[in-house]
């Protein structure tokens, strides 16, 4: 029997209603149909708002056109930093006809002026769009959120035989078409519904899909229905506090991030407990956008006037530059100021300023203005009086519960709120000396925010992890080239603990040779060489010693140079990337310690290289500049670092990077070092683990160093930071995601044996074949960046060809072009479930 669903005009009646219900609420304004009528209901608003500007002096139609030129935005991001205004109030300049009147600014929308005198919420719904070029068709809207007259949020629906991501795809689909311009280009937030799955996703004239959210309530329970998700995310007060107070403009990349919602939770968590006077801590997992709620927490805090001064504590100098750098992109269009500390000299001025900004700042420099200060001298209580508030990115390692104490000795007035994400709990307690703090809570106090790795992997918000264990030398090997028995591996609940003895077995060049070997020949599907020139991922190789590290950095100099008898980057390799790998080595440098000299010189020879890589001028006393340099060139944020002569595909290190370093374009992680603790381990993944684009699935990682041991130990840290998760956080073994390969290929031939055999479908099972070519694709994208996948042959193993492969792609295309006319008008006539915008993950001749 057919089943009945819900028709999408019914689905979007029942929305409105829910969005018209209760007090301050939208109202529905059935009279706007057209673009010409919004434009006269904005400008209605905007007379009524400053009627002190236009009632003896009405507005006229051409000073009005001024104001319509100034609001049609060439993208969203510009729009966003319009609405962001001057002080959070966003105005418009008009020029009065009449000379004598000059230039007035009235305002338009005040961002924290939620629900009051100044702000008008309306809804509308099918809006009609003339098609702009010939082809195209009229557009109609399905349902838009107005605040001042102004399109701020869009909504588009579908019924349940659809999924929501038709909705995606359709407005794609409009934007390609020139619909979201004129008075919609000031739209900041697009939601998209089936009616049981709601996601939104913050405008950008580049929407990934990869970034369309899900709600979550406090307790990190999905929020799906729509009309649940219009109660707790379009009502007001959330609709307006989310395009305006939880948005944040990254000047950086010129886009505009909406929070996600448990990053909202967090700040509003943080925000009750400030009230209360009580301190906590938030575990959100890394990866999940910890600095943004960060630096959202800490202007909030900026907006209670008992507090002086807000700091942000970060671990390191050079992640000081990161995160500094980061807030910076995020407040460069804000209201509040963030200010980093060059010298210990610069904290002390800026925290005695009556200046009232963000600062970032290390917890060494804070000590060392403390220990500067003299009781007799008139600065001194100046500074002990001060209300404070700290944030601290990484907090169980940011700031020791020593450092933490002495601190709150000296200031008389302190809150703590700590980010982390991975938490130090009982199992993996600090070693602190006497009654200081040993675990994340007994520092910082309760959880006020939690979101682990299965939350945020559930979610999208982060990839999961796809872990091998590799191993050049087996346990008997071990064994006899220590020349030591079996006493001298000891075995602690089921866990292989080698003993010193054994160290020096995996800094022989063999074995580091073989791991060379694996990554220039190996490792080309994780690394994504075929994707392109410019376009192959970044990863890190970590060691157990700067003197490990530096050994690697001259293996591979050797290698890459011909010069090693052993290791050749073979043929293949060459054939993808010519000049791969581009590596560099950073290690943490002292001065007075008994092997400090001899590292000096070992980076002198490196810096020297990395110069005429790059032309720079990097010398020893560029060591901080050329780590932020090197964390530029690997993670290729910015515009510069995108051409492949800019990039560096290796990052050889001990601990630098395994931290708080963010980088969506670093895939891999290769370990060749004993287990981490479990903190460690979850904290060193979590640098692969980002959100990069369709073809990056998982965050992988390669361990080469007594691999039962380490997958024990990666297990038990798995479970420990996932709430008992661990199988949803890792990738599939090899064996799994070989088989669902030939699943799929088998269902490809069922329906079409061959290419040519595409032609003869029904329009129906044409349809089915684009399914199951994309299906295909997925499959294949999967495997190829498993170790077992470079010993495999198509033609022998898959039985089929490359050829075939491309011919079928080729097919795909024309399929896809074919049908594009039966895609639906956007008006609820849709066919089926069929979409065909999907983005493939290894299309082309050049992925095969």
């Amino acid at each position: 029997m057919a089943i009945n669903f819900e028709a999408e005009a019914v689905i979007e009646d029942k929305l409105i209603q829910q969005l018209v219900h209760g007090e301050s609420q939208w109202t529905l304004r059935e009279d706007l149909k057209t673009v010409d009528d919004l434009w006269q209901n904005f400008k209605d608003i905007l007379v009524r708002h400053n009627k002190e500007l236009f009632d003896q002096h009405p507005l006229t139609d051409e000073e009005f056109k001024q104001v319509q030129n100034q609001l049609k935005f060439s993208s969203f991001y510009d729009a966003a930093k319009w609405l962001t205004g001057e002080n959070g109030i966003a105005r418009v300049s008009i020029v009065r006809e009449d000379a004598s009147l000059g230039t007035v600014r009235p305002i338009v929308f005040k961002r924290s002026d939620v629900a009051g005198g100044s702000s008008v919420y309306e809804v509308v719904h099918q809006i009609k769009f003339d098609k702009k070029e010939e082809g195209n068709r009229n557009r109609r809207s399905d349902v838009t959120l107005l605040i001042n007259g102004l399109p701020m949020i869009h909504i588009e629906l579908k019924n349940r035989n659809h999924s929501y991501m038709e909705a995606f795809y359709q407005i794609q689909k409009y934007m390609k078409e020139g619909v979201f311009w004129d008075i919609y280009s000031t739209v900041q937030m697009f939601v998209v519904s089936n009616g049981t799955d709601t996601k939104y996703i913050a405008a950008s004239q580049k929407l990934n899909k990869n970034f369309l959210t899900g709600w979550l309530d406090a307790d990190n329970n999905p929020v799906t229905d729509y009309l649940s998700f219009a109660k707790e995310v379009l009502s007001i007060p959330a609709a307006h506090n989310l395009v305006s107070l939880y948005s944040v403009l990254d000047s950086e990349r010129e886009e505009v991030i909406l929070l996600r919602p448990y990053q909202i939770h967090a700040i509003e968590a943080i925000w009750e407990a400030m009230k209360r006077r009580k301190p906590g801590f938030i575990w959100h997992t890394t990866g999940s956008g910890k600095t943004l709620a960060a630096y959202k927490a800490s202007r909030n805090c900026l907006s209670i006037p008992s507090v002086d001064k807000m700091i942000f504590l970060v671990d390191r100098k050079d992640l000081d530059n990161q995160t500094t750098g980061s807030f910076k992109a995020y407040a460069e269009y804000d209201t509040t100021n963030v200010e980093d500390t060059n010298s210990t000299r610069e904290l002390e001025k800026k925290l005695v300023s009556t200046e009232r900004n963000v600062i970032v700042t290390t917890i060494q420099k804070l000590g060392r203005v403390i220990k500067r200060q003299k009781p007799d001298k008139p600065r001194y209580k100046k500074l002990r009086d001060l209300d404070v508030v700290f944030i601290v990115d990484e907090c169980h390692r940011a700031v020791s519960a020593e450092a933490q104490q002495n601190i709150n000795k000296f200031f008389k007035r302190t809150l703590w709120y700590g980010f982390t994400g991975t938490p130090i709990f009982a199992e993996d307690a600090k070693n602190s000396p006497g009654n200081l703090a040993k675990t994340t809570a007994e520092q910082y106090g309760d959880c006020l925010h939690k979101y682990t790795i299965k939350e945020a992997i559930h979610d999208g918000s982060v990839l999961g992890f796809q872990v091998e264990y590799q191993t050049t030398i087996n346990e008997e090997t071990v064994i006899k080239q220590a020349d030591i028995g079996t006493g001298d591996i000891v075995k602690e609940e089921q866990q292989i603990y080698y003993t010193p003895s054994t160290k020096d077995i995996y800094a022989d060049d063999a074995h580091m040779l073989s791991v060379i070997d694996y990554i220039v020949n190996k490792a080309a599907g994780k690394l994504g060489l075929a994707r392109g020139r410019g376009q192959a991922y970044s990863a890190i190789l970590t060691t157990s010693s700067i003197a490990m590290a530096q050994r690697y950095y001259e293996l591979f100099k050797e290698v890459k140079e011909g010069k090693n008898s052993l290791v050749k980057i073979s043929d293949h390799t060459k054939s993808l990337a010519n000049d791969f790998p581009k590596f560099a080595i950073t290690y943490s440098l002292t001065e007075n310690e008994e092997d400090s000299s001899a590292n000096q010189t070992k980076m002198k020879e490196s810096l020297k290289d990395y110069n005429a890589m790059f032309g720079t001028k990097f010398g020893l006393e560029d060591i901080p500049a050329y780590n932020n340099n090197v964390n530029d060139r690997l993670a290729r944020k910015k515009k510069i670092f995108s051409p492949r002569d800019e990039q560096l595909d290796l990052v050889i290190v001990v601990d630098r990077l395994l931290t708080g370093f963010d980088a969506p374009c670093l895939s891999t992680l290769f370990i060749d070092r004993k287990p981490m603790r479990s903190y460690s381990i979850i904290q060193a993944f979590s640098r692969t683990n980002r959100l990069f684009d369709a073809q990056k699935k998982f965050g992988q990682i390669v361990s080469f160093q007594s691999p039962e041991w380490f997958k024990q130990s990666v297990d038990k840290a798995i479970q420990l930071y996932s709430s008992g998760g661990g199988n949803y956080i890792t990738a599939p073994e090899w064996e799994e995601a070989e088989a669902n390969f030939k699943k799929v290929l088998a269902e490809l031939r069922s329906l079409a044996p061959t290419p040519d055999a595409v032609n003869a479908l029904t329009k129906r099972q044409k349809k089915t074949f684009l399914k199951l070519y994309k299906a295909f694709d997925e499959a294949y994208a999967d495997i190829q960046v498993y170790t077992e996948y470079e010993t495999k042959d198509l033609e022998r193993d898959y039985h089929i060809t490359k050829e075939e492969i491309e011919n079928y792609y080729a097919k795909y295309k024309d399929v896809r072009e074919e049908l594009k006319g039966d895609e639906g008008d956007g008006g609820g006539g849709d066919d089926g479930d069929f979409v065909i915008d999907y983005e493939l993950r290894s299309y082309g001749p050049d992925r095969l």
